[in-house]
């Protein structure tokens, strides 16, 4: 199960990749590389990132740990 936290300030946009990343910081004090719904790729690569990710922790690959991050609509 992926955990969730909350947004708390957004760092700086990433200028590489197609999904458009932004380094964000949250209320569990960890910096994240967030990767957006609405962003270049869509959906669906991101849903990919999710199942290839727990793929590989489950061959007991090194992997970030992934989160989903709720952001303020403001």
């Amino acid at each position: 199960m992926i955990g969730t936290v909350q947004a708390s300030r957004y760092v700086t946009p990433l200028r590489e990749g197609g999904s458009l990343p932004g380094i964000v910081e949250a209320d569990d004090l960890g910096t994240y590389v967030v990767k957006f719904r609405g962003a270049g790729q869509g959906l669906k690569a991101l849903v990919a990132e999710v199942v290839v990710g727990e793929l590989a922790r489950r061959l007991d690959l090194r992997v970030p740990e992934l989160r989903a991050l709720e952001l303020d609509p403001v």
